[in-house]
């Protein structure tokens, strides 16, 4: 499928439906993600893994999508990408997210790849 074509009703609805289940994935795997109680970061990793447990409705819904999608060409495998990356939330100021959105951004050039190859 181009990017020009239109999705028929029922891929329209596995999109969804593989977008849903991808946040509602993220969203357990934030509240599941374990912080090693002796590092001298966990205050700042529970701080972030709360901040990113927060916000994840404010991310666009396109973001969830295309990322869905490049866990679904990945067997899963973008899944334990984010949970080393929840992991490592705050164990340094490049480690530190403002929010959902912000963490996610860090999964923006693997988008961007494979949109461009999409186009191709």
């Amino acid at each position: 499928m181009t990017s020009f074509e239109q999705m028929s009703d029922e891929e329209a609805r596995q999109q969804v439906e593989r977008t849903d289940n991808f946040i509602a994935a993220f969203r357990e795997l934030i509240a599941s993600t374990v912080v090693d109680p002796a590092s001298p970061c966990e205050a700042a990793s529970y701080r972030g893994l709360e901040r990113i447990g927060a916000t994840v409705d404010a991310v666009d819904y396109i973001t969830y999508a295309n990322l869905a999608n490049i866990n679904e060409v990945m067997r899963g495998g973008l899944m334990s990408v984010r949970e080393v990356r929840l992991m490592r939330v705050g164990g340094g100021p490049t480690l530190d997210f403002q929010d959902a959105t912000a963490f996610l951004a860090g999964f923006q050039p693997a988008i961007d790849a494979a949109l461009r190859r999409r186009l191709q």
